[in-house]
């Protein structure tokens, strides 16, 4: 521990790399899947219409490339810390002049931090983008337990 007290936070490069075998998994348990008998009266009157969940079903065991999705990810700079007893899986983009006000944005469930990278361009270079007003050095943590940060032990 640093003379100041405060415990000292190794930051690491992260890429977002899912297992083959892991896909390979997901998408046999997927397949593998068995769907109740559509349910009577009108589509959706009684939860998740069947036909809709086959096919979304379909699309994830089948259709949906990961490995697109990867490189997609992994356009922006991501991170991992362990913080007490977690890893915390981060994305760290500084505004494109310099000089950005630091901003975090976090998730909630059931959401996760992909869903805040599109605002990235518009917060590090609002004037490549039209907008009027201060750039800023973006965080985006994912909650402990979901993204690629580990799930605490208690």
């Amino acid at each position: 521990m640093p003379a100041s007290g405060i415990p000292r936070i190794r930051v690491e490069p992260f890429s977002v790399a899912v297992d083959e075998g892991a896909l390979d998994d997901l998408r046999a348990r997927i397949r593998r899947t068995r769907l109740p008998e559509t349910a009577p009266g009108e589509r959706w009157s009684q939860g998740t219409d069947r036909d809709w969940l086959d096919g979304v079903l379909g699309y994830w065991a089948g259709g949906f490339d990961w490995r697109a999705a990867e490189r997609e990810l992994n356009r922006f700079a991501h991170y991992r810390a362990r913080i007490g007893d977690a890893v915390v899986h981060f994305v760290h983009e500084r505004a494109r002049h310099g000089g950005g006000i630091p901003l975090i944005l976090g998730h909630g469930w059931p959401s996760c931090f992909a869903e805040l990278l599109p605002l990235i361009p518009m917060l590090t270079d609002p004037a490549g983008h039209g907008i009027s007003g201060p750039e800023f050095d973006v965080v985006i943590p994912s909650l402990p337990g979901y993204g690629f940060s580990s799930r605490p032990g208690r």
